[in-house]
């Protein structure tokens, strides 16, 4: 297989699975904690190919602070897609504990691809009681930035995602965020040094 993408956070998989179907040169490998969202999803990407399974899907139970060692050095690209909770965390503030576990499981150059975001007006509660800071230019740039630099990451783009936007982008949580209330999102790609 020319490359090893891995989604962190998959959820009920269906990115992984669609991307797997537009790119059968490449293994997908979903990763969630939470193994009732992924039942469908594995039992699909099993079935036969004429039923709509895939061979370049795995599905496994990990959470980021305790990534399979097998991935050690195997992924070239890993998507995190709408992070909630202790993962969100880790990402906004760099935490090293999550940014090394990221990192471990990269080749160099690998490509790290994280579409997020959260507002006082709709997430104030998880905000204050994660402490998360306020998501503009100023912060990513001027703090996020160097924080992942040490950790060994270099970021190579950042740019506002809207709501309309997000109708196209591969996941569910997408398609509804999408049609919901007009917020704003933010896309990092980093890039292992």
């Amino acid at each position: 297989m020319p490359g090893i993408v891995v989604d962190i956070g998959t959820g009920d998989g269906d990115f992984v699975y669609q991307m797997a179907k537009q790119h059968p040169d490449r293994l997908f490998i979903g990763l969630d904690p939470n193994h009732k969202a992924m039942i469908k999803p594995s039992a699909k990407a099993l079935a036969k190919s004429a039923k709509g399974g895939l061979e370049n899907v795995l599905f496994a139970l990990a959470s980021i602070e305790d990534l399979p060692v097998e991935l050690n050095g195997q992924a070239n690209q890993v998507f995190i897609n709408f992070p909630w909770a202790g993962l969100l965390s880790g990402i906004v503030t760099a935490d090293p504990v999550v940014w090394s576990n990221i990192h471990r499981i990269c080749q160099p150059g690998a490509f790290v691809d994280i579409l997020f975001g959260y507002q006082d007006s709709y997430e104030s509660a998880e905000i204050q009681h994660r402490n998360l800071p306020k998501l503009d230019d100023a912060y990513l740039y001027q703090q996020l930035a160097p924080k992942l630099s040490k950790i060994g990451f270099n970021l190579v783009e950042q740019k506002p995602i809207s709501g309309h936007d997000l109708k196209h982008y591969p996941t569910s949580w997408a398609k509804r965020l999408g049609h919901g209330r007009q917020r704003t999102f933010q896309y990092l790609r980093v890039q292992v040094k």
